[in-house]
């Protein structure tokens, strides 16, 4: 069942990526993160990170926002392992800072002798701070190899996942005769985003890894009444405009001496 929902995730990935919308006015962003995974017993760590996103306006770089977690891992077992945790996300140039709690659960298997299959479904909660849902499911699957390759040390990774929103600032929608014909919030799937990952083995306990990442955003929902990046025809303005990304980034972690009898091969977040 997960195997065949992590091929469907990838076919509307690949869909969707190379749809002119989401490479059209696309931003680049970069992401440098750290982060320091701890074991508090046999099957149960932690991680505390920082991430910083940067964007350029007239060639100077500018902060994007800070973020924030600090998340708790149960391993359930060798195919399972839950996750909750909390994120905070400043924002200078809006001088606010948005909070969210995580709960996650994670399905791993093997599909061949050298590649390994994770499939994760994570549930969010957001404070009012954030204005785009209330709630938002995301969903990833995550190809990578079962242990480091031999050159130098590097365990890529590709990685799809699609984000479902619930919920936030009601949006106007009209008709043709610009006439308002609802005010709701713009549930549906509006996210998905396309990550290469390459994690480098520094020494024992640290781990860099270099990735990028494609952000596009679209409307897939049933409804027209659903969508963002639409126009509102009296003010002429574009409401929840779609925000479509290049990322590219580093993120540094540090492996604390871990309980688990398999090495670990961190990943971004």
């Amino acid at each position: 069942m997960f195997r065949a929902k992590s091929f469907i995730s990838f076919s509307i990935g690949i869909a969707l990526f190379f749809s002119p919308p989401a490479l059209a006015q696309s931003q680049v962003r970069v992401w440098n993160s750290f982060a320091i995974n701890a074991p508090l017993s046999k099957n149960l760590s932690a991680k505390v990170g920082y991430m910083k996103s940067l964007r350029w306006e007239e060639n100077i770089p500018q902060t994007n926002f800070n973020w924030y977690i600090l998340k708790v891992n149960y391993e359930l077992s060798k195919s399972w392992d839950m996750s909750i945790g909390s994120a905070w996300m400043n924002i200078p140039s809006a001088d606010r800072t948005t909070f969210r709690l995580m709960a996650e659960v994670t399905h791993s298997q093997k599909i061949s002798r050298k590649l390994n299959l994770k499939n994760s479904l994570q549930a969010e909660r957001h404070n009012k701070q954030e204005s785009r849902f209330d709630y938002r499911l995301i969903y990833s699957s995550r190809l990578g190899f079962r242990k480091r390759l031999d050159f130098l040390g590097v365990a890529p990774s590709l990685t799809y996942s699609l984000f479902f929103n619930f919920g936030g600032s009601p949006l106007k929608y009209f008709n043709a005769n610009q006439e308002q014909i609802a005010l709701k919030p713009a549930n549906g799937l509006h996210r998905g985003r396309a990550t290469a990952n390459f994690n480098f083995k520094i020494s024992n306990p640290l781990r860099l890894s270099i990735f990028y990442t494609n952000q596009h955003e679209f409307n897939l929902v049933f409804s027209e009444t659903n969508k963002i990046n639409v126009t509102n025809p009296i003010s002429g303005k574009i409401q929840t405009p779609f925000s479509n990304q290049h990322i590219v980034g580093f993120s540094l972690s540090y492996q604390l001496q871990s309980l688990m009898d398999e090495p670990i091969l961190p990943q971004i977040f």
